[in-house]
């Protein structure tokens, strides 16, 4: 009887622990969306042009062992939550790539005006979600420029499709023999 009476004692404590973390885990995350960081609303906003409205927003939340991760959520009513590993490598590279120009954005906003260098982002990108890189990218040119390197004639293409023609400048290398 005394072994059972610890047991309800201890489970008891053990759910209102449980109860406990939940609760303030949902007013956590309550206070989050409300207060929203700006980097993340501004990933969250890049990395649903970067997919096409595949993803409509990125959230925080907590693994199995209660340490901090990024999800994608799914628009509609469900808003299916997706985690990273979950994710295509295009859809995971679109949402590093969110996250770097989101911080970029801030960075520039407080008056840092360096130039911003791309190389081999688009590897993983559909023609689509190029494009639409392409287009996030060409407004962030101007102040600061950006240098986006490639040797993918086709995205060089899909750059004068969506760029403007007088925000665009090409600059072939010659190849190199040997």
């Amino acid at each position: 009887q005394a072994e059972i009476a610890s047991i309800r004692t201890l489970a008891l404590a053990y759910a209102r622990i449980r109860m406990a973390a939940t609760l303030l885990r949902r007013h956590l995350e309550q206070y989050r969306s409300r207060a929203r960081d700006p980097i993340l609303a501004e990933t969250a906003r890049l990395f649903s042009r970067l997919t096409l409205g595949a993803f409509d927003s990125v959230q925080t939340d907590f693994d199995d062992q209660d340490q901090p991760v990024l999800i994608g959520l799914r628009p509609g009513e469900s808003r299916r939550s997706v985690r990273i590993h979950q994710m295509s490598d295009g859809t995971r590279d679109q949402l590093f790539l969110a996250l770097r120009l989101a911080t970029l954005r801030q960075q520039f906003a407080a008056g840092v005006q360096l130039p911003v260098v791309m190389d081999v982002i688009l590897i993983n990108f559909d023609d689509d979600r190029s494009a639409a890189t392409l287009e996030v990218l060409a407004e962030l040119g101007g102040e600061p420029q950006v240098l986006f390197f490639t040797h993918h004639a086709r995205l060089v293409e899909l750059a004068r499709q969506v760029i403007p023609t007088g925000d665009l400048h090409v600059i072939e290398l010659e190849r190199f023999a040997g």
